[in-house]
C-alpha cells in the first residue's frame, strides 16, 4: 500500500491534475501528470466501463499501485492520475505491468 503522502486522494487535487496536467497514453492506460515540487502522488482509476465486477477493478488497481510502491524513486515529483482503458481487459494479468510501464516511459 502506498504511504499516505504518496496518495492523491482529495477530489480538488485530482480535478486540478485533470484540468492542468499533461496527458500520456497508450492503448491500455491514460496518465495525467502535473509536475509539482514536493511529493509524488498517485491515484488509480478503473471505471465500470473497464470491468463490471468490483473484484476485477480492485485487482487491477492493486497491481498498478504495488508496482508504483516498489519503484517510487523512478517517478518524477508531481501528481499522477492513472486511468485504465477498456482495451486492458484483453491483456492477461502478467502483461498489465509492462503495459503500464509503456505509458510511464513517455513521461520521463
Amino acid at each position: 500500500m502506498l504511504k499516505r503522502a504518496n496518495r492523491l486522494a482529495k477530489s480538488k487535487d485530482i480535478q486540478t491534475a485533470f484540468a492542468r496536467g499533461r496527458t500520456f497514453f497508450n492503448p491500455f492506460f491514460g496518465i495525467r501528470f502535473l509536475p509539482k515540487a514536493g511529493e509524488k502522488q498517485f491515484t488509480v482509476v478503473v471505471s465500470t466501463k473497464v470491468y463490471k465486477r468490483a473484484v476485477a477493478r480492485n485487482r487491477l488497481k492493486r497491481l498498478v499501485r504495488e508496482y508504483i510502491r516498489k519503484n517510487l524513486d523512478q517517478f518524477r515529483n508531481g501528481s499522477y492520475v492513472i486511468s485504465a482503458k477498456p482495451k486492458i481487459t484483453t491483456l492477461p494479468e502478467t502483461e498489465i505491468v509492462p503495459a503500464f510501464l509503456g505509458a510511464c516511459r513517455r513521461i520521463k
